[in-house]
């Protein structure tokens, strides 16, 4: 948000994640590069974060230790650029680099460079090693001085603004100070999460350690209500003693960004929204009252790689401002329909704030009316092509947390549902990760085609 208000453009966290979460490994370099790029400055204090920037930037922090000095000249050249154009642009308030992420800097300074986001994101791709078989794009295609973002229309009328607003909306981490620790029932401990050691020691063993709640994130080892664990406290119902445990962390650990902590979706992800959603547009930014939709085009390179591909998977994710949003747009569902072959949809583990009280068969509808735009207010853009046209398989995990309504989807038209081994969790169950490439390759084979 910081870089879009300064410097415009698309917004770039999402698209560097992915990325991120494509990054050879398999080297020491290519961790080094990978725990750079994905490093987030100082999360609370603007000058203690502006001033570890400068010395990323003048190549004297320690996260260049273990990548070679070409390597890091390419690299540093794009954060240097990124430097530049936020120092020298005229806005009344200055570039805040609070909470900021590295690889979210280097991307945008080489998007402005390139003045294009898909030559930024094959830059990024070589020197975050991506296997060349991967191929990431952006959905939308933007002028520089465009922005736009999302809204959702509830069932009740009411419009919500904002990404952040509709899945997760989180207290500012900006206005978190280092006040004092909360009185609990246990000692505090130091957070293992704000140590780079640990995270090398665990990189080099390749084993996650077993430690407890306390050990990870610091503060206090238990609550005065028995928890160790915010999301437990919060499963219980006991605000008091969630409220022990996020206080005595927010003192302890000072330099994990608080939008990745463990309180971010916790706290207000899992709070329901007023309404169920009944779709999701995107709108302009130029106007903050304004909820008319704005139609942006849809990036070329989607549909080409629709029209050419052995099927569609729907992955995990936010359902409505993580999937939604790429499927909304005009040409997305005629490419999707038109094309034979296996089209898959992954359900998540569990529900979340989007999806409420949905059952499968509720997504799979969600999925279908958003590509076919049944709800837009524009009739002209409507589609009206069948579940079986877009989605032929349903994946979920055993135990889920979204109930699995297998009659209800059969008759809707989805061919097949198939449950893969998954483990337990408070959110409903995780996918065991090799069960799961079993059966997309089932899936995806000669035999399982349209």
């Amino acid at each position: 948000a910081e870089i879009v208000r300064v410097l415009g453009g698309p917004a770039v966290g999402d698209v560097r994640s992915r990325c991120l979460r494509l990054s050879d490994e398999s080297t020491g370099e290519a961790r080094a590069v990978k725990e750079l790029l994905a490093h987030r400055l100082h999360a609370t204090d603007s000058a203690a974060a502006k001033a570890e920037w400068y010395r990323i930037q003048e190549g004297d922090h320690e996260l260049w230790g273990g990548i070679s000095e070409p390597y890091a000249d390419i690299i540093r050249s794009f954060l240097l650029y990124f430097h530049l154009q936020v120092t020298a642009a005229k806005t009344p308030v200055k570039f805040d680099f609070v909470n900021g992420s590295v690889g979210n800097f280097f991307f945008a300074g080489a998007r402005m460079f390139f003045r294009s986001m898909e030559a930024a994101i094959l830059l990024y791709s070589r020197v975050s090693r991506i296997p060349a078989e991967s191929v990431v794009v952006p959905n939308i295609v933007l002028d520089d001085n465009v922005r736009v973002a999302l809204g959702a229309e509830l069932e009740n009328g009411e419009t919500i603004r904002g990404q952040n607003e509709i899945s997760h909306p989180s207290p500012d981490p900006k206005t978190f100070t280092k006040g004092g620790i909360a009185k609990g029932g246990g000692s505090v401990t130091k957070a293992l999460a704000a140590s780079s050691e640990f995270w090398k020691q665990m990189l080099k063993s390749g084993e996650v350690p077993a430690v407890s709640a306390s050990e990870f994130w610091g503060g206090l080892q238990k609550s005065s209500g028995g928890h160790e664990r915010v999301r437990d406290a919060f499963l219980d119902g006991n605000l008091w003693s969630a409220g022990e445990l996020i206080q005595s962390r927010l003192y302890d650990l000072t330099v994990r960004p608080l939008s990745v902590w463990d309180m971010d979706k916790v706290i207000s992800g899992y709070d329901d929204l007023k309404s169920p959603i009944k779709r999701v547009f995107y709108l302009s930014t130029e106007d903050p009252t304004s909820v008319s939709p704005v139609y942006p085009k849809v990036n070329p390179t989607i549909l080409r790689q629709l029209g050419d591909c052995d099927g569609v998977i729907y992955g995990m994710g936010s359902l409505y401002t993580s999937i939604v949003p790429s499927l909304i747009l005009a040409g997305v569902g005629e490419a999707i329909a038109a094309r034979p072959g296996p089209k898959i949809l992954i359900l998540n583990g569990g529900l979340d704030r989007e999806t409420g009280g949905m059952t499968a068969s509720g997504v799979v509808n969600a999925v279908v009316n958003s590509l076919n735009r049944a709800n837009d207010p524009d009739e002209t853009r409507r589609c009206s092509f069948p579940v079986s046209d877009y989605i032929t398989t349903v994946i979920a995990p055993e135990r889920g947390g979204i109930p699995l309504d297998v009659d209800e989807l059969q008759r809707m038209g989805v061919r097949r549902v198939v449950e893969v081994g998954a483990k337990a969790n408070t959110r409903g169950a995780e996918y065991d990760t090799n069960a799961l490439i079993d059966e997309l390759r089932v899936c995806l084979s000669k035999t399982q085609g349209a």
